[in-house]
């Protein structure tokens, strides 16, 4: 079995404008970088500095560069991804502010677009998350019984499920279920890591089919 590259498309027809802040041309370049992004499962190799620079007009400003944004949202407890998730394609509340005022001002076309793209996925997504955090709290739930028993007290776990490279996997495998709506081959989730090689490959052509 091989793997091969077809092109990443958006579905949705959109019209952006020029603006100060940003061109339309530049526009449709942050819109699939947010979609690759997605699809990913999070993953830090795509997310782009225009892209971070895109979510700090959306009012997500307490974070100093695109490695502390990523890693808080990203890459430490399950719930700030859900909440980044649900801002995106759930209530649209921001995490940071709790309102929905960022989908206003400057670059409204291009928040309302990246909306629309992370609807398509959110139940699916969210259902991953949900489900990994209820079975790490099984987890926690199981070991303090042993830990218990066995009377061992300097072993404690994060009481919060952190996202791992696995839950990225994971999210990126749900997504392809989703949109091809078919269930790839058992396994299939474990070759979505991406090798130095790949890089430049995937950054342009990211959604896959199966050749056999």
């Amino acid at each position: 079995m091989t793997l091969s590259a077809i092109p990443l498309n958006i579905e949705e027809e959109y019209i952006f404008s020029n603006e100060e802040t940003l061109t339309a041309t530049e526009k449709w370049q942050i819109l699939q970088d947010w979609q690759h992004f997605i699809l990913s499962g999070f993953k830090k190799l795509f997310f782009t500095r225009a892209l971070y620079r895109q979510l700090l007009r959306c009012e997500l400003t307490a974070h100093r560069n695109t490695e502390h944004f990523w890693g808080y949202y990203f890459a430490s407890e399950i719930f700030r991804t859900r909440s980044i998730l649900r801002m995106w394609g759930g209530d649209h509340l921001n995490p940071e502010s709790n309102n929905t005022l960022w989908l206003g001002g400057p670059t409204a076309d291009l928040k309302a677009a990246m909306c629309r793209e992370a609807e398509r996925l959110y139940v699916p997504l969210t259902q991953i998350l949900q489900d990994l955090e209820m079975k790490y709290e099984e987890l926690v739930e199981a070991w303090h019984h042993f830990a218990t028993a066995a009377n061992i007290t300097d072993a404690v776990l994060p009481p919060h499920y952190q996202v791992s490279d696995n839950a990225h996997n994971l999210l990126a495998f749900a997504a392809q279920i989703a949109l091809k709506h078919e269930r790839p081959l058992v396994g299939l989730q474990m070759m979505f890591p991406l090798t130095m090689n790949n890089e430049q490959l995937a950054l342009n052509n990211f959604e896959f089919t199966i050749i056999k």
